[in-house]
């Protein structure tokens, strides 16, 4: 049986795929015996691939440059968001001694699951269902990956998750209040999947 890879590295492609699906099924064990060198541009890199292979996704089935483009760069800020806010409230408001380098790994090794949004221009009608069940995914997948990195409690890390999303959806609840139109959108405000992916 071969070994589970420790950690991602940019430098060796091949490393992508085996931590985006071991952090995603296999989590605890791939976040009890994650290597956390520190850095915080691994993670990040890690984050973009994945929104860049959704975003490639959707030039193949014929969304717009234009629209795809923005998807991407609306998705990586999002997150980029939503990062900090674990961050914060894990770090800073919590007093968990663990380092940026190692929050930022366990929520973008979390976010490979998002990867299933590859599929999504492919399946019309069922879009925004899928990527509901992605998201409760995602956060049962940081839940665990807090608890196994971070040593936070069942309380500790459920309330640093609960309070990320509220503090996320409250934000997002008051950019939405500026009416912003992003390139050739429709009706419903997203043109390609996985735009409104940080919803």
């Amino acid at each position: 049986m071969s070994q589970m890879v420790k950690d991602f590295d940019w430098r060796r492609p091949g490393t992508f795929l085996p931590v985006a699906m071991a952090a995603s099924f296999k989590t605890r064990s791939f976040f009890a015996q994650m290597e956390n060198r520190g850095d915080l541009a691994t993670p990040l890199m890690f984050l973009f691939w994945v929104h860049l292979l959704a975003s490639l996704s959707a030039l193949i089935a014929g969304f717009p440059l234009g629209a795809v483009a923005w998807g991407l760069i609306t998705r990586l800020v999002v997150d980029l968001i939503f990062i900090g806010l674990i961050y914060t409230i894990g770090h800073h408001i919590m007093r968990n001694p663990l380092n940026a380098g190692g929050f930022l790994r366990v929520v973008c090794y979390s976010l490979g699951i998002k990867l299933i949004a590859v599929i999504l221009p492919f399946l019309p009608g069922y879009q925004d269902a899928l990527m509901v069940l992605v998201y409760v995914y995602f956060f049962i997948t940081l839940y665990f990956g807090l608890r196994a990195v971070a040593s936070f409690t069942f309380l500790q890390a459920a309330t640093c998750v609960l309070l990320s999303v509220v503090g996320m959806v409250l934000l997002m609840s008051l950019i939405g209040s500026f009416t912003v139109t992003a390139p050739n959108q429709g009706p419903a405000g997203v043109s390609a999947p996985g735009v409104g992916a940080g919803k």
